[in-house]
């Protein structure tokens, strides 16, 4: 692929310039007239496929007495790994049939579940970029969604902790995110069961068994030593010792596939990158869209609440504010349970949401010990996802080894510390 100029042909073989009419069409428009190239991201913010963002310039042409509207619709275009070995590896085909599913099934559900409460929602759940074009075939794919930037949306820096103002609209944003599902399946459980079974589950599975398990033994082994360094001889070293077994990937399977009464459309990767946010004036956080459905996945809400604490916060802000996070997330959540005409407190409660985390939190570090580590890796120290060989195997790309600096082996540790404490593990 050029470095300077894209082409569409980089992008897919079934990516033309009908699909640039088809954009336009689906953002109210009749037809495109040119388009640019935008830049493309850094190594390392994305795995699985292979990101363009295009410009695309159109007309909505009306009645022969109304004036010709001109429009600017900027896209950001989700396409597979042109190296095949890679594309093999990190099982492309896979992630995209998902997350086109979700943005062509499970979106358009929970459209039509909001569209059909009388009387309407005030503030129904949009938080999520347009699709506006799409090919699933497992060879050609590609996904065309809204850009959100030019609205003023951005991703925070991969290796940051997220503050608590932050960290509060994202706990907002995904009660709203898993409050829409809740409703649905109290209100509609038919129709919510059908959207459900257009998912498919990407990462803990019998299917993924051979994949993922050497690299969760590499992952396990660098949690394993940073509790050691920071928590010797303690509970932590011990508990944690006991969790971070062979059959952690076992657990992790039975986690991601038992339902429950709080069970979701759950997101699946809940790291900062994936929660655009746009800020006011003063820099402060306004509002969210949620990014990235590939691990979209019909399982406990606890999962995404629990990623994303161990992910993406500090211990310090944990051991201070854990409660009122979760407040958030749970006033959010009810909040728009009532706004569909659901009894948000029969749906869920705050004592039902600490049940649902006792029995689900601890899936937060298991998946935090492949997470962080991936989140603090330097720039210059991701693997040349294109230079990806014939037989490449999971632990080639992603090679990873016990942390030497004090400050990265707490961050982890830190993790298992706050879930002990929790009872999330015993």
């Amino acid at each position: 692929m050029s470095a300077t100029f894209p082409s569409f042909a980089d992008i897919s073989s079934k990516f033309s310039e009908s699909t640039l009419d088809e954009i336009i069409k689906n953002a109210g428009g009749t037809r495109h007239t040119s388009y640019k190239f935008g830049p493309s991201g850094k190594k390392g913010d994305a795995y699985l496929s292979r990101v363009f963002r295009i410009t695309i310039y159109g007309v909505k042409e009306g009645a022969a007495d109304q004036k010709t509207e001109q429009l600017e619709v900027s896209v950001i275009v989700k396409a597979m790994p042109d190296n095949l070995h890679r594309r093999r590896l990190f099982r492309s085909v896979i992630f995209f049939r998902n997350e086109i599913h979700f943005y062509t099934k499970v979106i358009p559900a929970i459209e039509a579940f909001q569209k059909s409460r009388k009387p309407a929602p005030q503030k129904p759940f949009v938080e999520f970029p347009k699709c506006l074009a799409y090919v699933c075939d497992g060879v050609n794919d590609f996904i065309a969604l809204e850009d959100v930037g030019p609205r003023g949306y951005k991703a925070p820096a991969r290796q940051d902790y997220i503050s608590l103002d932050d960290a509060l609209l994202t706990m907002r944003t995904l009660g709203r995110f898993h409050g829409v599902a809740l409703a649905f399946n109290s209100l509609d459980p038919e129709n919510f069961e059908k959207a459900a079974a257009s998912l498919e589950e990407t990462y803990y599975g019998e299917h993924t068994r051979e994949w993922y398990t050497g690299f969760l033994l590499l992952a396990e082994n660098v949690a394993k030593d940073a509790i050691k360094q920071i928590y010797p001889n303690s509970k932590y070293e011990t508990v944690a010792g006991n969790f971070l077994q062979p059959n952690l990937f076992d657990d992790l399977v039975s986690l991601v596939s038992t339902r429950s009464k709080l069970s979701v459309f759950g997101h699946g990767d809940c790291w900062t990158p994936n929660f655009l946010t746009k800020y006011g004036e003063q820099g402060e956080s306004q509002e969210i869209i949620i990014i990235d459905f590939q691990l979209a996945r019909c399982s406990s809400l606890a999962l995404d609440l629990s990623f994303f604490v161990y992910s993406c916060t500090s211990q310090e802000l944990r051991e201070r504010h854990y409660d009122e996070l979760l407040r958030a997330y749970l006033e959010s959540a009810q909040a728009l349970i009532r706004d569909l005409g659901g009894d948000a407190e029969a749906v869920i409660s705050w004592e039902s949401l600490q049940e649902e985390l006792k029995n689900f939190g601890r899936f937060g570090c298991g998946m935090g010990i492949e997470s962080l580590p991936m989140t603090m890796i330097e720039d210059d120290e991701v693997a040349d996802l294109d230079g990806i060989q014939e037989n490449a195997i999971l632990t080639d790309v992603w090679n990873i080894t016990p942390f030497k600096e004090p400050a990265k082996q707490q961050r982890l540790a830190d993790i298992f510390k706050h879930a002990i404490d929790q009872g999330y593990i015993r």
